[in-house]
This record gives C-alpha cells, structure tokens and sequence, in this order.
C-alpha cells in the first residue's frame, strides 16, 4: 500500500501521538503517580468534552488506552498499539471533519496535561495545526457556551491565529440573543492558548501576560472567564 499524503492536522496529531508515546515509554516508576493539574475550567465548558484524563499520569494512559488493570508494562504496550492504529488509520483513509477535529481536541489536551505533570512544556511545532483543528470544533460550542455563563444578549467576534504570531484561521461572528452583527466584544487567541483557556488549563490573565490571548467588551469577559 503506498503511502497517502496528509494534511498538516494529520500529521500533528500523529506526531502528537509519537511525543506522548516516547514520553511514557520513558517514565521512570514514580512518573505514574504524578498528579496531573486540577482543570479550573469555567462552568460553562462541558467536562465531558475537554475534561482531563483522570487524576495522575497512570490515569492518562489508562484513559488513552482503554487497558484497565493493568501495570506500567502492559500500559506501554498498550499504548505503543494506539500508537501504530492511529498511524495505520492516517495510511488507510485519513479522519477528515469532525472526527479529526475531535481527534485532535482529544490529543491536544491529553498530551498537555502529560506533559505538564511532568513538568515539561510541548513544543508548538508539535501542537499546532493539530490545535488549530481543535479549535474549529470548539469555535462551534462557543455560543452554548456563553449562554451557560448567564449571557443573554452578545455579538462577539472570534479571532483564533495559527501560533502567537501567525495568521488569523478563525474569523467567527458568535451571536445570541438576537443580537445584531456588529461586534460588541472580541476575543484574540492563539489556537493551543483558546484550547488552554477554555479547557481550564490555563486562566485568561496568565496567557494574557504572555501575549497569547487578549479580549474586550462584556461578551468576551464572560467567555474567557474573567
């Protein structure tokens, strides 16, 4: 079978898998019971969908594996299984759409969070594209999601960049309550920072400082939490 050429969503989601199985093939025994971050995620953000993986790194495995029961030896090698079915899945007929946006929101966050219990940071390069396929799944919930904070009447505009400094991929106009298209708030961010943010891993003001999120008006408030 020859080998199909992939987008860039494809291969950042495959390589995010690569960075998360060579990261647990690497733990060292007390790794597994690092507690992963408490999620501060507003009420609004539904946990079912960017909830975390369970409470330490063991429970993240368990939960990207399905292998229940189990001791660090068979989690790796469970792990190193997805790892080959994701990529055979990518050769075979790539997940387009939804599927590959919720595949990516999945790994995005996942990924992260290992990571993070470890004390590490991914590289961009890794999360990219990956997290910019995940927000245009997310940008979709955003009006639910203002309207579980209480907002009743909002036209916010939605700006997601690929990377801190890269080019604008998401232009949404997000209206409820029958508000006219004119903008009253605006909410900027780059694409992992607007996975972080709504996920609860990192707060509004934190990516503000480092310049990776910045908002304005009432609307915008509500969403990022602040």
């Amino acid at each position: 079978m020859g080998v199909i050429e992939m987008d860039d969503a494809v291969a950042a989601l495959l390589r995010l898998w690569e960075v998360t199985d060579d990261t647990v093939a690497d733990l060292r025994d007390a790794d597994w019971g690092r507690p992963l971050a408490p999620s501060g995620a507003p009420a609004a953000v539904a946990s079912a969908v960017l909830g975390t993986g369970g409470k330490d790194v063991a429970d993240l495995v368990t939960h990207l594996t399905g292998v229940r029961y189990a001791g660090p030896g068979r989690l790796r090698e469970a792990l190193a299984e997805a790892h080959v079915r994701a990529e055979r899945s990518a050769l075979s007929g790539a997940p387009s759409g939804q599927v590959l946006e919720a595949q990516c929101l999945d790994m995005c966050l996942h990924a992260h969070d290992l990571q993070e219990a470890l004390g590490r940071e991914l590289d961009p390069d890794a999360v990219g594209p990956a997290a910019v396929a995940a927000c245009r799944l997310v940008s979709g919930l955003v009006p639910r999601l203002l309207l579980r904070t209480g907002a009743r009447a909002t036209c916010l505009r939605l700006l997601v960049r690929d990377g801190a400094d890269g080019p604008v991929v998401i232009d949404r106009l997000v209206r409820i309550g029958g508000e006219p298209a004119v903008p009253t708030a605006e909410v900027v961010a780059d694409a992992e920072a607007f996975l972080l943010l709504l996920a609860g891993r990192r707060t509004a003001g934190e990516l503000a400082g480092q310049g990776r999120v910045a908002w304005s008006g009432r609307g915008a408030e509500a969403l990022v939490g602040v």
